[in-house]
């Protein structure tokens, strides 16, 4: 049994990063098998978690055998069967590590509803002692009743082991808690050091795009390879948001403009990709913020701060047109040249002028790209400390931010921001009320507490990972923020990689 899943899970730590997950809704998927392509490990692993979740939840209010349930494996064995049929060795494997799921080999990327449904998963498999499955060809409807009753039977009842000796055609089971091994978990650190080199490259890039300027003094400059990296960042957003996020606030290179306008960038194309916009007008959003700071290099006034001393509507009218004109011989009248001028055309206003007060007429409104990378540049200097900002602490910054919503930023964004951040965003440090120190590594569900986030402690012999929001660790909670010195934030950057 366990040659079979190593066979089957060879690559299980060396995913391919450039693949997309090419995964339509879960509930198109199951209505319509045929339309996805179920060839590909990622499509036909979100199928499973969400049906097995389906039937589980049917299963709740009926027998597992009952008529309802009975419609919901029919709607999965349709899948499994088509699936089957393109597996090599003609089984599929599916195997549960913590937070990871791995099909035939290929880690998923679970976005957050998944990872949800997934976590309740593991949770079932830990309570029957199953680290994974060898779905084979051949399995059909019976057998997986049989399955899924006797794993209701053994998650309903106290102590693992209850599954063992149980036996079904066509489904082998691989006993053992679902859990990685500290030499899994380092081993994993390929897909986070992957990310990691990605962050750095740009910040690289940015950094000697910005030095290329100052030496010909123009920003008429190739950007080509940051733009690439752009693209890569936006691909990522969707399912490594976690590692890419949690890099952001460890300071791995010394605050300055390069690193707040890569940092601003990417915390920009997040609230866009939140919002639902498309990949292309993502990327433009990253790469606007990177010119916005190849021109302040020459002199083009960029973004406001909250607490900048406003101009009069008169002379911010005049600055602003100023600014356009010094940047109109360098713009091509590409998507982000136009957001560019944009930009500097309503640079320091504010994001809802009332009546009364016109910029240059009544009840303008500014545009949602200027009201996105305003709140991303004011947290990510809150973050940096730079522009006069006092250097603040990840949770801090969303406090702070909090309390300007509807004043300097859209509420709206501001609700976005803490969403996807979260109360404790990813990457900060803390203190448990057990006494252990910890660093934030997933933010919790939209439907959990806010205040519950994952962490792993900060112990390098024992870098245990922790869901706050499962009710076993209901009597721990965060005490408090802690500042790490310079030493510590290495340890805590490396610790985190782990993720």
């Amino acid at each position: 049994m366990s040659d079979e899943f190593n066979a089957a899970n060879s690559d299980n730590m060396t995913p391919d990063f450039g693949a997309e997950a090419a995964a339509p809704a879960l509930d198109a998927a199951l209505a319509q098998p045929g339309q996805v392509d179920l060839r590909d490990p990622q499509v036909f692993g979100k199928i499973f978690i969400g049906s097995i979740y389906k039937i589980l939840k049917v299963a709740s209010i009926y027998n597992i055998d009952h008529n309802q349930t009975r419609l919901a494996i029919d709607e999965f064995m349709q899948s499994f069967a088509e699936a089957v049929t393109y597996a090599e060795n003609g089984a599929i494997s599916v195997v549960i590590r913590d937070e990871l799921a791995v099909v035939n080999g290929e880690t998923l990327k679970l976005r957050r509803r998944e990872q949800t449904r997934h976590n309740e998963l593991r949770d079932l498999f830990a309570a029957a002692d199953i680290r994974g499955l060898l779905l084979a060809r051949g399995l059909g409807t019976e057998h997986m009743v049989r399955f899924l009753s006797a794993l209701k039977a053994a998650s309903a009842t106290d102590g693992p082991g209850n599954m063992v000796g149980v036996e079904v055609p066509n489904i082998n089971i691989e006993h053992g808690s679902p859990t990685r091994s500290l030499r899994e978990a380092i081993a994993d650190v390929n897909k986070s050091m992957y990310i990691a080199h990605m962050y750095i490259r740009g910040l690289v890039k940015t950094r000697n795009a910005h030095d290329t300027v100052r030496d010909r003094q123009t920003a008429d400059i190739p950007t080509g390879v940051i733009r690439r990296i752009m693209q890569s960042v936006t691909g990522l957003l969707g399912d490594e948001d976690f590692t890419i996020l949690g890099l952001l606030p460890l300071r791995l290179v010394p605050p300055d403009l390069s690193s707040h306008s890569f940092n601003s960038a990417i915390y920009a194309m997040l609230l866009a990709d939140r919002l639902g916009l498309d990949a292309n007008t993502v990327s433009y959003v990253g790469m606007t913020i990177i010119y916005q700071d190849l021109d302040r290099l020459m002199g083009v006034t960029v973004g406001r701060r909250d607490h900048d001393e406003p101009l009069t509507d008169k002379q911010q009218f005049q600055s602003n047109l100023r600014d356009v004109a010094q940047m109109l011989e360098r713009v091509r009248g590409d998507v982000v040249s136009t957001l560019r001028v944009l930009l500097a055309y309503e640079r320091g206003c504010d994001f809802d002028r009332p009546i009364g007060r016109p910029f240059y007429r009544a009840e303008r409104h500014l545009h949602l790209i200027t009201r996105i990378i305003d709140i991303s540049r004011a947290y990510d200097l809150l973050i940096q400390g730079l522009q006069g900002y006092k250097q603040r602490r990840p949770d801090l910054a969303i406090q702070y931010i909090q309390s300007r919503a509807g004043m300097s930023f859209d509420p709206t964004l501001v609700d976005l921001l803490v969403s996807t951040l979260g109360i404790h965003p990813i990457g900060t440090t803390v203190q448990l009320s057990s006494g252990e120190n910890a660093i934030v590594i997933r933010t919790p569900a939209p439907s959990s507490d806010p205040r519950r986030p994952v962490v792993r402690l900060l112990d390098r012999a024992n870098p245990t990972v922790i869901d706050l929001s499962e009710p076993r660790f209901a009597d721990i909670e965060i005490a408090h923020s802690i500042d790490l010195d310079a030493d510590e934030i290495n340890a805590a950057s490396g610790i985190f990689l782990l993720t």
